[in-house]
């Protein structure tokens, strides 16, 4: 994915948003979009009060409210990204196919169209040095809170590495006691010790010594763990794990008794794909797999699991989980895709993200780490290993009032925005000028709009125009021509 350079922030836009954020009484533009989102019938008077800036001669009267009108749109499509989850994962979810805002809005009397494509998902994949083997089923990592990620293998293979982040380089561990197959998983549970299912239909659990190389056979669980085997640490003395294998259930270890309870199974049969990942107070989050679309929460206080929104298609083999904190949770769909989505916690909702450097499958694995970056083993056999960093998702807002359209691409990483790009097309009747200023814009973007604005009309004719401070002035001196102009500016 193309990644644009990062813009500086567009001062209105910034003021804008933060009111709206803020929930500032009395302020006219957050109660004008407020206003909007309740459907309130004085939406077209409220929305003329969002700029006081807009000048313009008594004759170009139409073309400022259908100017402002336009701009006003965008505004409302911003807002309607930031706070209509419902909204948001509907664009998102569309594949790159525009969604319309509707029914159509109404600013000073004119019909305004808006419309929403996401246009990039949000963030960049680079291949880092390929593990010295081929992973296969089995496949997992776990990252220790330093400058390592630990990985097996897989493929019916005791091998066990070490990545440095700082050196982008593998070493060969201690092979693990036994070969690691499906449903092989890590869990790092604070301190020196690293947790591991050997899967491969084995009752195993292992522990692996970080300072001295070594590994410990613990306890055995109550049954053969296989495709689907999963661990998730909740902090503290338990950690939790689906067997897998084609089976319901679900366990919790104890480490300082070494021992086992059952938990309450799982609420349909969980095989390859299966997943866990533990967030913040008693919820562990977790996918069947079994090419499901099932997504699941256990509560650890009520020992009980809730459904929640399904992944947009099946999950099978190499399908996982990663927690990168605050709101989201990442996920690899495996099954020989290259499907990469997140999940947002507090909305509810699945977004598609950048698609994965080639497919995932059996052996496929997530772990973040605390240099806010996610890895990922892509298993299917193959050696590739990856690291993903994510960024704000980039959206176009098509705004359409009349003879005036405005175009805009912004960039929202949880409630930043940036204005990446903005264009504005319409037409000056003979011998009209008038003005236009936004809130999308600061100072400096429309000085540099300016330049790229100094052109010939698609009449032939020029379109004069002049830099006041955040205004841009229009004029078209011709007699009997109608100008038709586009400004725009790639920040």
């Amino acid at each position: 994915m193309h990644k644009p350079s990062q813009g500086k922030r567009a001062q209105g836009m910034q003021r804008l948003l933060g009111a709206i954020r803020d929930g500032e009484v009395g302020r006219t533009l957050p109660a004008a979009l407020w206003t909007l989102a309740l459907g309130a019938l004085i939406m077209a008077a409220l929305f003329a009060l969002v700029s006081t800036s807009l000048k313009a001669s008594t004759s170009a009267q139409g073309n400022q409210l259908e100017q402002y009108s336009s701009d006003a749109g965008i505004e409302f499509g911003v807002w309607k990204l930031l706070n209509d989850t419902t909204f948001r994962a509907q664009v998102d979810s569309a594949g790159g196919t525009p969604v319309s805002i509707s029914p159509s809005i109404m600013v000073n009397n004119i019909t305004t169209d808006i419309s929403v494509v996401q246009i990039a998902a949000g963030g960049d994949w680079d291949l880092m040095a390929s593990v010295p083997v081929n992973v296969s089923a089995g496949g997992a990592l776990s990252y220790t809170g330093d400058d390592f990620i630990y990985a097996f293998q897989g493929g019916w293979s005791p091998g066990f590495w070490r990545y440095s982040i700082s050196g982008d380089s593998w070493t060969q561990m201690e092979d693990a006691p036994g070969d690691v197959g499906n449903g092989g998983a890590l869990y790092w549970g604070g301190g020196d010790y690293i947790y591991a299912l050997q899967g491969n239909n084995q009752r195993t659990f292992w522990r692996y010594s970080v300072p001295s190389d070594t590994w410990q056979v613990l306890q055995r669980p109550g049954g053969r763990v296989g495709a689907g085997g999963a661990l998730a640490h909740a902090g503290g003395d338990y950690i939790f794990v689906f067997r897998g294998n084609d089976n319901f259930q679900f366990w919790r270890y104890s480490i300082s008794a070494d021992g086992w309870k059952n938990r309450k199974n799982a609420p349909e049969k969980v095989s390859a794909g299966g997943a866990l990942t533990y967030t913040v107070g008693d919820d562990i989050y977790a996918l069947r797999g079994k090419n499901t679309t099932d997504f699941w929460r256990y509560d650890i206080a009520d020992n009980d699991w809730y459904f929640h929104t399904s992944t947009f298609a099946s999950v099978g083999s190499g399908g996982a989980l990663a927690y990168s904190g605050g709101d989201k949770i990442y996920a690899l769909r495996g099954n020989g895709t290259t499907d990469f989505w997140n999940y947002s916690i507090s909305g509810g909702i699945w977004s598609l993200d950048t698609t994965t450097p080639n497919n995932v499958s059996a052996g496929g694995g997530l772990v973040y780490t605390t240099d806010e970056n996610i890895y990922a083993l892509r298993g299917d056999g193959r050696s590739a290993f990856w690291k993903y960093t994510a960024s704000g998702a980039i959206y176009e807002i098509i705004s359409q009032a009349g003879a005036y359209s405005i175009t805009s691409q912004v960039q929202i990483d949880d409630s930043d925005v940036d204005v990446l790009f903005w264009t504005i097309s319409g037409t000056l009747s003979p011998q009209t000028k008038f003005a236009f200023h936004s809130p999308l814009l600061n100072d400096e973007f429309s000085s540099a709009l300016r330049v790229y604005a100094r052109a010939t009309s698609s009449t032939g004719h020029t379109v004069q125009v002049t830099h006041i401070t955040q205004d841009i002035w229009l004029s078209n001196r011709m007699s009997n021509l109608t100008s038709v102009f586009t400004l725009n500016r790639v920040m």
